[in-house]
Formats: structure tokens, sequence, C-alpha cells
């Protein structure tokens, strides 16, 4: 692994939230801004904050007031690579943080490849609709969304934002029995970093290694196609992240959402 790892990852999640939505390049943040879908935060916040003098940090917080004015979310993504300053000014502030996730990077080969599954990229009306089912499970299981109670119609929104990612993000889905039982996304970045995202395995079929299986075929898939590296997020408070170190993944770095809701302090 070389020493610039760290660098490229956060570089791809940034290239990979900003996918389908608009932005905007300030002084000392980068700020992504979807009015159409204001309640994912992946479509409407802050990142890249360089900003480490007080005030730097007024200017972008001020920013982020006017350019998230139509969500009541001021969210910033955060990585390893956000001065502390910054961090310590939205604890400060009331910024709140959801589950830190933890970037893991493959190293070497994958020690399983899980079961044979019939895996199929998501292309027609039909296949939306399916992945659209399956977020709004995953969505209502709640291991994604900390403590937020999210509706259908958010899940929904999701999936809106997931689709405007194509072609650059595949999303996939698993078949068995003739119905859509777990899906996932992967995503060549031009740091030549593959990402795989979004994996989610209904319940009443897990352990039986499916995840690990889309995560084999996807991993095939980015090496064939030029990536160098390998990674995926796993929750900081949730269990897939054990089956991702027994496969070979290793920590190198945190990124953490910190939101506040400003609606509530009306």
């Amino acid at each position: 692994m070389t020493s610039d790892v760290p660098e490229r990852i956060a570089a791809t999640y940034r290239w990979h939230r900003r996918l389908g939505n608009a932005g905007i390049e300030a002084a000392h943040g980068h700020f992504v801004v979807n009015p159409a879908h204001p309640r994912v935060w992946d479509a409407n916040h802050v990142d890249a904050v360089t900003a480490r003098t007080p005030g730097e940090i007024d200017a972008v917080l001020a920013d982020l007031d006017r350019h998230l004015a139509h969500t009541p979310w001021r969210v910033a993504h955060v990585d390893g690579f956000t001065p502390d300053a910054f961090l310590a000014r939205l604890a400060l502030d009331g910024f709140q943080t959801r589950p830190v996730t933890i970037q893991m990077v493959l190293e070497g080969e994958l020690t399983h490849r899980g079961c044979g599954i019939d895996l199929r990229p998501v292309t027609t009306e039909a296949d939306w609709a399916a992945l659209g089912r399956l977020v709004a499970e995953d969505v209502a299981e709640g291991r994604k969304a900390g403590d937020l109670d999210l509706s259908a119609a958010f899940a929904a929104e999701m999936v809106e934002t997931s689709r405007a990612k194509a072609p650059h993000c595949i999303y996939h889905l698993v078949w068995l029995d003739g119905r859509a039982v777990a899906y996932g996304a992967l995503a060549a970045s031009p740091e030549r970093v593959g990402l795989i995202e979004d994996l989610y395995t209904r319940p009443d079929v897990r352990r039986r290694g499916i995840a690990t299986a889309l995560i084999a075929a996807f991993t095939d898939r980015l090496r064939d196609g030029g990536c160098d590296t390998v990674f995926l997020g796993a929750l900081a408070t949730e269990h897939p992240k054990h089956l991702y170190a027994r496969l070979g993944f290793r920590p190198i770095g945190l990124a953490t959402t910190w939101v506040r809701n400003v609606q509530d302090e009306t």
C-alpha cells in the first residue's frame, strides 16, 4: 500500500458524493447542493474544509447557512485531513456526529469469496423499483441512520440521488428465487481507486455468504477495470466491520458526518 492511499481515498469519497449534484467551490471548502432532495445529506453538505482560523471557520459556517438555506440540515463531511480547529468549532456550535465510518482497504487477495450468486446491474425501471424496495427496508432497519426516524419518502429520495450518479456509480442487485435480496454499488474514481458502497442484505438471507460474494465480484470488476486500490466503508457501530476485516480489508482512517438541524432550534 502506497503512502498516498489515505489522500486518494478521501478524494474518492468526495468525488462520489458530488456525482449528480451541483458544486460550489469556496475559499476554504467545497459545497454540494441539491435543492430537489433537501433531506439527503450526501447531496447537501460541505466537505474538503481547510479552515483553521476563527475567521476562516466563520466564513465556512456562514456559507453553509447560505448555500443550504433550502434544507434545515447543516451537514459537514470530514475526514483525517480536516483541521482539528474546524471539528472543535462544530462540536462547540452544537453539531452532532452520526455513525463514524471506518475506511478499510483491501490488502492482497480476499480470504473468502462467498457463495454463488445471481448478480445483475440495475438497468430497467423494474430494477430500480426493486432497489427502491430494498433501500426502504434498509432505511427502516435504521442501521445507517443512527437514531433518525426516516420515512419511505426519504428512501425514495436516496434512490433518486443514487440514480443520478450513473454511469460512474453502478448499482447491482442479487437475485434469489425470483426476488431481489441484496444490493450494492461500485465506482471507479479518477484516482484509480475502486469504491464498494451501500451494501445491504435482507435479514432473512444473511450469513449465507451473499455479502462476501458481492464484495468479491465487485473487487474483481474494479481491479479488472484498472483500479490499484479497492476500499469500502464500515460503520463503526455495526457488525459487518468484522466481516470486512476477515476478508482482508484493513482500517486506515475515519470519516465522520457532523449534522445540525436548525429547524429544531427555531
